[in-house]
């Protein structure tokens, strides 16, 4: 599928991949799509090639953000500038499954480290913003 993302070890094939994928589908930065996040609705002003996710009413893009390698094989600044790209080409889906962190068996994994640098993402964009995303 079009799940893809930060699977890569760099900032730069992460974009290349997410510009790929984003290029290939519409943009819907003009008409609003009602998100139903986690927390309340709001209206999001671009979703690319929004989807519903299962039988929810949660409106997700195409392309999902994975963020397996934040904390080992990206910073947290890489991390947030993934993040922003992303967001900026109309992804408003994360995934912070950690099935198969990248790679489990380094020094520097820590269990969690993934949600804490998304945590600090948070915290610097605001609630207005986060309930733009579905994690």
């Amino acid at each position: 599928g079009a799940m893809a993302a930060a699977s890569f070890s760099t900032h730069t094939a992460t974009a290349f991949s997410l510009t790929t994928i984003l290029s290939n589908t519409p943009t819907f930065r003009s008409t609003p799509t009602t998100l139903a996040a986690s927390s309340s609705s709001t209206t999001a002003t671009h979703i690319s090639n929004p989807r519903t996710l299962g039988k929810s009413t949660l409106i997700v893009s195409e392309a999902c953000l994975g963020t397996m390698t934040f904390g080992v094989q990206n910073s947290p600044s890489d991390a947030f500038a993934q993040i922003d790209y992303a967001r900026d080409n109309g992804c408003n889906f994360i995934d912070t499954a950690e099935l198969y962190p990248v790679p489990l068996t380094a020094p520097e994994y820590r269990a969690g480290a993934t949600e804490e640098i998304l945590g600090d993402y948070i915290r610097r964009i605001g609630s207005t913003q986060r309930d733009e995303l579905v994690i």
